[in-house]
């Protein structure tokens, strides 16, 4: 996976979790999970599940946890 397609995914991620409206952060975990796992082709989710288990340092906690949820 190219760099900037990690730096990409890892964006995104983040934004989604930041930017879905929940009334706590359980809910918004569970919302970004599925809206990634709705919307992400199987290459995108192949890719950050990859960065993820490299360490996944730059996701934001909750985006970290929105997809080890869409990943199982």
């Amino acid at each position: 996976m190219s760099e900037n397609s990690s730096e990409h995914l890892v964006k995104m991620a983040n934004q989604i979790v930041q930017n879905i409206p929940a009334a706590t952060a359980e809910a918004r975990i569970a919302s970004a999970a599925n809206h990634m796992d709705k919307f992400w082709s199987p290459l995108m989710k192949k890719q950050i599940g990859e960065y993820l288990a490299a360490g996944g340092e730059d996701l934001l906690p909750e985006a970290s946890q929105a997809l080890k949820k869409m990943i199982g």
